[in-house]
């Protein structure tokens, strides 16, 4: 069984058998890669707890037939900062389940491990503003993987809406004029700030995007759409979305509700 090396992000863990589990790694050499990590759950094991989600690290393997097993680690990054912050955990979660929905096994994505790892640094170093973040991450992630948006006329007649109505339809990939809409029904109704908005944080930096000032109205619009177009391509549950979803419906509800 050949020998290599190569950096890698936890995804995931899955216990198996008593004592193992299997690690889901985005590394930056050969994409997605699914590995056995033996013993790990032994109070003895020699990988302590560094093959955990988040986690940012050095790997040695054995290529195996259906699975690789993992050697040595060493860690580069713990990102301790999000997981001892509840809410950088749920947001953190949210980008390492959609990773490990789009990333191909064997298949080197060096732009998706290069997003994947300014945005949890990103996400350490964040005091406020975490869905901006997300919002951040998951356009780019779109854009690259060929789902760029069309923010400034409408993807079927090719006019510029200005400041009039307009929508955005998942389906057609962009902004709808107001006399195009009906092409289809299920598009979200948007204001032209939140379109602006929307391809200012395709430009720019992870690290920057908390910063980018906006209303709470504008913020919830803008994390209701793109959640929507993450949902339409990627075509799969992702339950982490569904718990941050439900959680700023919450906070929203809480927000509004006089007090007696």
């Amino acid at each position: 069984m050949p020998l290599y090396k190569t950096k890698g992000i936890v995804l995931r863990t899955i216990k198996l058998g008593e004592a193992d589990k299997i690690i889901t790694v985005l590394s930056n050499s050969r994409g997605k890669v699914k590995a056995v990590a033996k013993g790990v759950r032994r109070t003895t094991s020699k990988f302590g707890g560094r093959l955990e989600p988040f986690t940012y690290l050095d790997l040695l393997l054995y290529e195996g037939r259906e699975l690789d097993i993992i050697t040595q680690v060493e860690i580069i990054s713990s990102f301790r900062e999000i997981r001892e912050d509840f809410d950088k955990v749920g947001y953190g979660s949210a980008m390492l389940e959609l990773v490990d929905r789009v990333a191909l096994e064997g298949e080197r994505e060096s732009k998706l491990f290069k997003l994947l790892l300014a945005a949890l640094k990103a996400l350490s170093g964040a005091r406020d503003n975490l869905q901006s973040l997300l919002v951040a991450f998951d356009i780019k992630l779109m854009a690259f993987s060929g789902y760029l948006p069309n923010l400034f006329n409408c993807v079927i007649c090719g006019a510029t809406p200005g400041t009039k109505k307009i929508t955005f339809s998942c389906e057609w990939g962009g902004i709808l004029c107001e006399r195009c809409a009906v092409a289809d029904l299920n598009s979200l109704l948007i204001s032209f700030s939140v379109a602006n908005l929307l391809d200012r944080l395709l430009k720019t930096k992870m690290e920057d995007s908390p910063g980018v000032e906006m209303t709470k109205v504008e913020r919830k619009q803008l994390f209701d759409t793109v959640q929507a177009y993450v949902d339409y391509h990627v075509q799969a549950r992702l339950r982490g979305r569904e718990y941050l979803s439900k959680s700023a419906r919450g906070k929203s509800e809480g927000e509004n509700r006089k007090p007696r």
